[in-house]
């Protein structure tokens, strides 16, 4: 199974995509080994690029960086899991239901990862590159099928996914940039 083409395929057409997943039956645990964790490493090395292109750029304010980028999404995966699994029993039911709701964190994750990197390969910053970051609510919305979700459910479950995705990542970036500054 090819984890990246389900990604993309969710990303460009987020409806038939996430039809796509439910019928593949993606496990979490192995979205969570193949694609997040080897993506998280691309984005850790990305943040090396400063090296080339930025003059003032240093070998510790990259390893920092790329800590941090590291950081930021390996735990908040497990915080937004916990919260979504946990505080949603009308969505997450069962391990099946479990399963789904940890599979679309991953994937709209996966999809902001994605969008980090570019922007970590960039030499400049692109404003319109962060405008991508809210298409995640777009995604999460259309997830409502696939988490089994009625038409005129509540549907709360789609924006929290989404907000945990966009904002636990800064967060954890602004407490580790405050500690890391208190050390260096």
């Amino acid at each position: 199974m090819n984890y990246f083409k389900n990604i993309s395929y969710v990303a460009c057409f987020p409806r038939n995509g996430w039809a796509a997943v439910k019928h593949d039956e993606v496990q979490w645990r192995e979205v969570q080994s193949r694609v997040l964790y080897p993506m998280l490493a691309v984005l850790a090395l990305s943040a090396f690029t400063a090296l080339v292109y930025d003059v003032r750029a240093t070998l510790v304010g990259c390893i920092v960086a790329a800590v941090i980028d590291f950081a930021k999404y390996f735990f908040s995966f497990f915080i937004a899991s916990y919260v979504v699994t946990g505080y949603f029993p009308s969505v997450v039911k069962d391990k099946r239901s479990v399963n789904r709701a940890n599979v679309a964190t991953l994937y709209c994750m996966a999809v902001i990862v994605a969008l980090n990197i570019i922007d970590n390969l960039l030499p400049a910053s692109f404003p319109y590159l962060k405008i991508l970051y809210l298409y995640v609510f777009f995604m999460a919305w259309k997830a409502d099928r696939y988490l089994g979700i009625e038409e005129g459910g509540d549907k709360k479950i789609l924006i929290v996914i989404a907000a945990l995705v966009l904002l636990l990542p800064l967060a954890i970036s602004y407490l580790l940039g405050l500690i890391m500054n208190k050390i260096g």
